[in-house]
């Protein structure tokens, strides 16, 4: 077995009240999840979220000048096709 295909797990305990347990277990039901599961990806998603919220981006001074001046640029002229697309009529008009 590679190093990569073993999966170490560890318990966490935690207590709830009985009102915010029962909007779990609700809420775990109605997607077909177990309540371990769905606390777990509801975990992972809210970490993943508030690291990406405090991600800091480095650029140099000239990469900024860039982005700033791609940014702040007037919009390209669509394709011919992007054109050609924006002007049929949606399939509920016809």
């Amino acid at each position: 077995m590679s190093a990569l295909s073993i999966r170490k797990e560890t318990p966490v305990s935690m207590r709830f009240r009985d009102d915010d347990l029962a909007i779990i277990d609700r809420g775990a039901a109605l997607t077909g999840l177990s309540r371990t599961e769905f606390m777990r990806r509801a975990a992972v998603q809210e970490a993943q979220s508030a690291i990406l919220n405090e991600s800091i981006i480095r650029l140099s001074a000239d990469a900024f000048a860039a982005f700033v001046s791609v940014i702040e640029a007037d919009p390209s002229i669509p394709s011919t096709k992007v054109t050609e697309r924006l002007q049929r009529k949606a399939p509920w008009e016809n």
